[in-house]
């Protein structure tokens, strides 16, 4: 692999990571009512398990409450059951042709569970940018000993302290992202 290649495969891995992490984060409570919290729920539709956004409109109505309307009026009892099931800690209220959720206020000692789920998906990420930057190296060392490729020691180097400056700046990002949602988390 050629030098571009090695850094463009490399910040795109890191670019994943990053975007994992960001929709990791919009399934966790804030506070203010978000479809993130729900849409991923399973329940059983026609024999098979489906993810709530596929089969519902999920809105909200304001900060602390959101409104599932099923596509199939049908399954609203279905869908109500599965939401207590999945143990949130939602209390659905079965309204014949939608579904309302009011968010209960989070306490103290939820936030703080909340902030620590926030931290060890911020890890996870970090953990994603490390293994893209491994592959990274591995490709670039490869590529120093391939004798079709034509890597100077010289490019090798800087390739790695690029591939290092890469990681440093996408670690950064997973600190900052990681910051705002907890601040976001533990406010009030």
């Amino acid at each position: 692999m050629d030098y571009e290649t090695i850094v463009m495969e490399c910040e795109e891995a890191m670019d994943k990571a990053i975007e994992h992490m960001k929709k990791e984060f919009r399934t966790l409570r804030t506070g203010r009512a978000s479809p993130a919290l729900i849409e991923n729920v399973q329940f059983e539709y026609y024999g098979s398990k489906q993810p709530l956004k596929n089969a519902a409109t999920i809105s909200i109505q304001d900060a602390s409450t959101l409104i599932i309307k099923p596509f199939d009026g049908s399954q609203v009892k279905v869908i109500a059951k599965a939401i207590t099931d999945a143990n949130l800690g939602f209390n659905p209220i079965d309204e014949a042709k939608q579904i309302r959720i009011s968010l209960p206020p989070m306490t103290e000692e939820t936030r703080k569970k909340i902030a620590g789920q926030v931290k060890d998906m911020a890890e996870q990420g970090k953990v994603s940018v490390r293994n893209a930057r491994q592959a990274a190296n591995k490709n670039a060392d490869s590529s120093l000993k391939d004798k079709n490729v034509n890597m100077t020691e010289d490019e090798h180097r800087d390739l790695k302290n690029d591939i290092q400056e890469m990681t440093n700046k996408y670690n950064k990002m997973v600190e900052e992202l990681m910051k705002a949602k907890v601040d976001d988390v533990m406010s009030i």
